[in-house]
């Protein structure tokens, strides 16, 4: 698997907020966004994909995901897409390494793993949502 830069919620918070060349690429399911909730992605410029890189309910591979990524950075950073900050984020931070590493493949060298991702571990309970993660944390989601 290629490198990709690890990065906690708070810090790629901060980067969207103060970098207009930073996106936010959500590969978690359409499930996932409907059911659990999204990244309020207001503090920077709505600059958010929601784009699976698995399609349920098999979790099978997205097989658009290359394309579809590649239109949207075009459109959002036009020729100097391949530059952007891209900043990955699923459930836990699986994923969304793997996306990080299939978009460095692509030819984007800019690309950021977000650790413990939306819902992050599993409490001593078997819940998410509050040990760690873009949740736990407190940084701005809603419901979809």
């Amino acid at each position: 698997m290629l490198s990709v830069t690890q990065i906690g919620p708070i810090e790629a918070f901060e980067l969207l907020k103060n970098n207009p060349n930073s996106v936010l690429v959500d590969v978690r399911t359409y499930e996932e966004f409907n059911f659990v909730g999204i990244v309020d992605a207001a503090d920077f410029q709505n600059r958010i994909i929601l784009l699976p890189w698995q399609l349920m309910p098999a979790m099978d591979y997205n097989h658009n995901f290359s394309n579809s990524l590649e239109e949207q950075l075009a459109k959002l950073f036009a020729q100097n897409s391949k530059d952007a900050q891209i900043l990955f984020l699923c459930r836990s931070g699986a994923r969304s390494n793997q996306a990080a590493a299939h978009a460095v493949s692509l030819g984007y060298s800019n690309c950021f793993n977000i650790v413990n991702g939306f819902e992050g571990d599993p409490d001593a309970s078997g819940h998410r949502g509050k040990t760690n993660g873009w949740k736990a944390n407190s940084l701005p989601w809603r419901q979809k």
